[in-house]
């Protein structure tokens, strides 16, 4: 028996950056490791299988392929390693390389194309036959401790990361709830000055730029009033009382965001100033149970582009050919009105009640034909609270009439104008609209 006559007996990826082969050789179960993290290139042979996350898909296809073959051999150069394998007739070649961010690996046959590979890996293999150097089983024995605390410590390192990346945007976010902390005291001032304005407004010339008067404190204090020649007196008062009002509530809750935030701070803080003192799984669940995201950011991304960009609406086919767009839900109702839409487009909504977001894209200057308004009309109805109701009334407008009070809850819109349409649900009409739905592709 060669020293790398050895049965895979099982494939695992525990952890980030850390592939693992069990073995059966010289009639006892080992592990063969590759730490394939950045900085963190390792390999070693334990007695133990480390233990950790269930099999990913691409794991699993991963042990179709390699299960119950033999390890003839394995090399390394300084930015690869290679798995030889064989079963029955067909040899394999398993080639693990530390890429950002946890390592990639393929499997090839013996023409070097790619059968199967990790995600996230590039198409093309690492080429690195003429640096490799073959191990023994007894000397990757030897290595197989200090291999595992090379993955804990190119783990550590990327967690580290993730810690200063959140402390630096809640360093961030914490400024900006002390900035308004610090507008938010201009709210006395505002209401003072629109409580002036509406005192002398009698008293203020036409075509002033400024007005001053004596403070209601303080009549030895002069108030000095920007003047806006746009508007009058009162009109500038109300303006003024809005905004004072709007900083009075953002008073009102920015101690709570500030204490929320520097709770958060110290928290993290500590976890990071204790970090060597827990193991890398507590860390991890702490981590997790702070909100802070244990993947790396290409890891983040490369998910979000395997998964595709999902659209916030369903989209239908008005009788005349048209796209009517509706929202899936609460969240999906925000983006589809504030980032979807266009200013000149159409927006209906059910009148009065809990329901679905609807757009009638519209090309700029044109106007929206009767037959589509009361197709989207019924659409709108359909997917409210009222479905079912044979008579529904639904508002429309033109989405820029339409807007996002800050601090509001999802799906939640206010209107500048409007008009309502009572529309009759006829039954072949929303049979026809339903059917009309484009799946995704």
């Amino acid at each position: 028996m060669s020293a790398w006559d050895a049965k895979v007996t099982r494939v695992d990826q525990p952890e980030p950056g850390l592939l693992s082969l069990s073995f059966r050789s010289e009639g006892r179960d080992e592990t063969l490791i590759i730490v394939a993290l950045p900085g963190a290139f390792d390999l070693g042979v334990l007695a133990q299988r480390p233990r950790g996350a269930t099999a990913t898909p691409s794991t699993t296809q991963l042990r179709r392929h390699i299960e119950a073959a033999t390890i003839s051999n394995v090399e390394t150069s300084n930015r690869a390693a290679r798995i030889s394998l064989r079963r029955g007739d067909a040899r394999r070649f398993l080639i693990v390389a530390p890429t950002k961010p946890y390592g990639g690996w393929w499997l090839c046959d013996e023409e070097d194309a790619v059968v199967v590979r990790s995600p996230g890996a590039t198409g093309d293999v690492p080429s690195e036959a003429e640096h490799l150097r073959g191990h023994g089983l007894d000397a990757l024995r030897e290595r197989g401790a200090s291999a595992l605390v090379s993955h804990e410590e190119g783990r550590r390192r990327q967690l580290g990361r993730a810690i200063e990346r959140r402390l630096k945007r809640l360093a961030k976010k914490r400024d900006a709830v002390l900035g308004d902390l610090e507008r938010a005291k201009q709210a006395q001032d505002l209401g003072e000055k629109a409580g002036l304005l509406l005192a002398h407004s009698s008293e203020i010339p036409i075509d002033a730029t400024h007005f001053e008067a004596p403070a209601w404190d303080d009549p030895e204090r002069r108030v000095r009033i920007e003047l806006d020649p746009r508007k009058s007196p009162a009109e500038l008062a109300q303006d003024l009382f809005a905004k004072a009002k709007r900083l009075k509530r953002g008073l009102d809750v920015a101690p709570e965001r500030l204490a929320s935030v520097d709770a958060e701070l110290r928290a993290l803080t500590d976890l990071r100033d204790q970090a060597r003192g827990r193991s890398l799984a507590e860390l991890v669940s702490k981590l997790e149970a702070l909100g802070v995201a244990v993947t790396e950011p290409q890891e983040r991304e490369r998910k979000r582009r395997r998964a595709g960009a999902r659209q916030p609406y369903r989209e239908f086919l008005s009788g005349e050919a048209g796209t009517v767009l509706v929202g899936r839900g609460a969240a999906d109702n925000d983006r589809l009105t504030l980032r979807v839409a266009r200013p000149h487009d159409l927006w209906l909504h059910a009148r009065g009640v809990t329901g679905a977001h609807v757009l009638v894209p519209l090309v700029k200057g044109k106007s929206c034909s009767p037959e589509t308004l009361v197709d989207a009309a019924t659409l709108a109805a359909y997917f409210s609270d009222l479905r079912g109701e044979p008579i529904v009334d639904v508002i429309y407008t033109p989405r820029r009439f339409v807007r996002k009070r800050k601090g509001s809850a999802l799906g939640s819109v206010t209107l500048e104008r409007e008009k309502v349409l009572a529309v009759r649900v006829e039954s072949q009409r929303l049979e026809r609209l339903l059917q009309s739905e484009k799946k995704p592709s």
